[in-house]
């Protein structure tokens, strides 16, 4: 696709560990065409020195004087007082634990989407409220996924991934702690251990303290890596396990909402170690399933997702888009109040 004539500025605003994977591709392409890129790491939970040396950071009030073209958003929410283009890339590839559309809440003025799932769902709710626009353009940190330089490194024994979501009626985490407790006792496998930013922190306590020979615990900046490294992983409803599955490896799930055939499914914690035995061993009927699974969630799977996303950016401010959306009072005093902002 043909680079613009305009340097543009680009913030990236993130709340979240994860936010670093899924937007450095985007980061990458665009710096390599000339726009300039900086973030704004809001609140408390995301991680200031995951950053790289030769990424630079904003504060609320620098991020406003900078006056940006585009915001770019991985997560749900984004302060409407920033000036630039709201642009919603998403955390996760389309699976909604809870069923039902995705929810506009009225913030942005572009979904960037991943797969015909979620398009037609917003672009359902575009036609009704006239606010927002939807592209398709593939999941950015896909880009990141598939073209991940994987070391070529082989290990003594099976790696094995635990990932859980964090809604506790869904998350396995407490359920299984004892079972892989049990098992990282064992120098059988090499049990990889990373837990949703937002899981219960006494959960994430307990797991920590399991890490020794057998067990390592990650934050959520290494999960691309940890996706390559692992041969099978242990999961309940988290999207990531959609990722592992895209890489053609077998999941574990406990209790999952929807149990299809790609998955092994299991209901009691007692049944973890022959599934795992079995996943390590798939049968045909399973790697069939695997090897099936990717065009069913996004037709975008060629690593060249960014180049979408930038370019539709691209196409709405050379376009002169108009902000449409509502003026969401009560949610942007919330923001204001997060990020303790009180300019006009």
């Amino acid at each position: 696709m043909p680079s613009s004539k305009t340097p543009y500025r680009f913030l990236f605003y993130a709340e979240q560990n994860y936010s670093f994977e899924i937007l450095r591709p985007l980061q990458t392409l665009a710096l390599r065409e000339g726009h300039a890129v900086k973030w704004l790491l809001a609140g408390d939970k995301i991680a200031h020195n995951f950053l790289n040396s030769d990424e630079r950071k904003l504060d609320i009030d620098e991020a406003v004087r900078w006056q940006p073209d585009a915001v770019i958003v991985p997560g749900d929410r984004v302060p409407g007082f920033i000036p630039g283009l709201k642009v919603a890339v998403f955390h996760g590839l389309n699976e909604d634990k809870r069923g039902g559309d995705y929810p506009d809440r009225g913030l942005f003025d572009l979904y960037c989407t991943e797969g015909p799932g979620r398009s037609e769902s917003l672009k359902r709710l575009a036609e009704k409220r006239g606010s927002f626009s939807v592209r398709e353009t593939g999941w950015l940190k896909l880009d990141g996924l598939f073209n991940f330089p994987v070391p070529e490194r082989s290990y003594d024994r099976p790696q094995i991934l635990f990932a859980s979501t964090f809604t506790p009626s869904l998350s396995c985490a407490e359920l299984v702690y004892e079972q892989v407790q049990r098992l990282s006792a064992n120098s059988r496998w090499q049990w990889l251990i990373t837990l949703h930013p937002k899981m219960d922190p006494t959960t994430v306590a307990r797991y920590r303290a399991l890490a020794g020979d057998n067990l390592h615990f990650f934050d959520n900046d290494k999960v691309i890596e940890l996706l390559h490294r692992a041969d099978v992983m242990v999961c309940d409803n988290s999207s990531i396990l959609q990722e592992f599955l895209l890489l053609g490896k077998p999941v574990v799930t406990v209790n999952n909402r929807d149990p299809q055939p790609y998955l092994i499914n299991i209901r009691e914690p007692s049944g973890l170690e022959n599934a795992i035995n079995d996943a390590l061993q798939p049968g045909a009927a399973l790697s069939s399933a695997i090897a099936n699974y990717g065009q069913d969630i996004t037709p975008w799977l060629d690593g060249q997702s960014s180049t979408r996303v930038l370019a539709t950016v691209i196409e709405f401010l050379e376009q002169g888009w108009e902000d449409k959306k509502p003026r969401n009072r009560w949610r942007n005093l919330k923001m204001r109040k997060t990020l303790a902002y009180w300019r006009l």
